[in-house]
């Protein structure tokens, strides 16, 4: 298996640096939604939960708007998770990522698989290890740069990242099915004992 740097395969940088409080709230006439790490999901997914638009200038929308494909490592604090960008929208991404854009000539590279590799325990731990700071510790672009990538072929790469897709959507049913159950097993207890929460001797 050959091993590549990531800074061979692709473009890294931080995202945007916002200054003020003003410019992170949300603009609704604002040119490009703004990612934040509440946006990933701790399984490595975009999980938007709000909307926050944000006015750019012609220089920053240059350097710093994202392409479906991008992937983005939140690497401020205590989240290292991984993301591929896939929003068909004018986007960037807050100062918490690092976006690695991967280059045209290595596009045999697959996002999906790159977001894996980087979410794996064993490289989360190297990262980890790597964070500098003490109030709050941040990644280095320059340490993550470093980090040796394996490139197999596009169809294991397809192939490993399809059952990563597959495994995070069994975890996410399960999780679902166990609340639905834990809300069944609720009601029924509560029925059996006529329990009723807004009568007055239950609030005391």
């Amino acid at each position: 298996m050959n091993y590549e740097l990531l800074r061979d395969l692709a473009d890294i940088q931080t995202g945007i640096t916002l200054r003020g409080e003003a410019s992170t709230r949300h603009d609704p006439n604002g040119t490009h939604r703004l990612i934040r790490i509440g946006d990933v999901s701790h399984d490595g997914f975009l999980a938007l939960s709000s909307t926050t638009k944000v006015r750019l200038s012609e220089t920053e929308v240059s350097k710093f708007s994202l392409k479906p494909g991008n992937v983005l490592l939140a690497a401020r604090g205590s989240r290292l998770t991984a993301a591929v960008f896939d929003l068909d929208e004018p986007s960037v991404a807050g100062s918490q990522f690092i976006i690695i854009r991967i280059r045209p000539q290595w596009l045999a590279l697959r996002s999906g698989f790159l977001a894996w590799y980087l979410n794996l325990p064993v490289i989360q731990e190297q990262l980890a290890a790597s964070m500098r700071g003490t109030y709050i510790r941040s990644l280095p672009v320059s340490v993550l740069a470093m980090l040796q990538v394996p490139v197999p072929n596009a169809a294991k790469q397809d192939a490993i990242t399809n059952l990563n897709d597959l495994r995070m959507q069994e975890k996410s049913l399960m999780e679902q099915l166990a609340h639905q159950r834990s809300q069944l097993i609720d009601q029924l207890a509560i029925t059996s004992i006529n329990f009723n929460p807004l009568d007055n001797h239950v609030l005391g």
